[in-house]
């Protein structure tokens, strides 16, 4: 499916409001202060914000036939990161990452996924979003390990029905460290803390 990346624009009220409701889909970093901490990104140039826009799956009441344009998702491609950590992303560009990536459920298929990656990769290596210099992105997901562990399984499956780490691979990522970074909750209130694996792709 085609789709384009268009630059959020965070000033906007109707555009902050849109993203937040995206956030609490998403359901995590889905307050008005996160989103609050993403505008400053974007105003010291640290920040590379964009929605996906693809054609609406939703019917026309009115039986038109014109197909429209729907905010599908966002993501971005920032010059920081989230704890400080120079290899993943910095302010030189040398490194960027990929922290911020949603789709809406109906719209996860046909591609806007995979498209979506293609073109924020080639953004890496140019101005102003990204910087000649740029050797590789970086993203983040959870370790595969406990989408087939038999404890966690069943509960990671349920909430993520696809294994991104494994979809990331096929996109060329690797992984090349991995550490506890998200805590959670299982059905029968064990905590627990899974592991994320940090994975780059060399763009130049």
């Amino acid at each position: 499916m085609t789709c384009t990346l268009t630059p959020i624009n965070l000033t906007n009220p109707s555009e902050h409001e849109e993203l937040l409701q995206q956030r609490i889909a998403c359901g995590w970093d889905n307050t008005p202060e996160k989103i609050a901490t993403w505008r400053k990104k974007q105003d010291a140039g640290l920040k590379s914000f964009f929605w996906i826009t693809a054609p609406s799956r939703d019917v026309p009441l009115d039986g038109a036939t014109e197909q429209t344009l729907a905010r599908v998702g966002h993501i971005s491609l920032d010059a920081y990161a989230d704890p400080v950590d120079w290899d993943v992303a910095n302010d030189e560009k040398t490194n960027l990452v990929i922290q911020t990536f949603f789709i809406l459920p109906k719209y996860r298929s046909g591609g806007i996924g995979g498209a979506t990656m293609a073109m924020i990769e080639g953004m890496a290596t140019k101005t102003p979003y990204g910087s000649p210099n740029c050797e590789y992105i970086t993203l983040s997901a959870l370790s595969k390990k406990h989408y087939y562990d038999e404890v966690s399984g069943p509960y990671v499956r349920t909430v993520m029905p696809i294994c991104n780490q494994e979809w990331y691979e096929k996109r060329g990522y690797i992984v090349w460290k991995e550490e506890p970074k998200y805590e959670d909750t299982l059905p029968d209130n064990m905590k627990v803390v899974f592991d994320a694996v940090y994975m780059r792709k060399k763009v130049n």
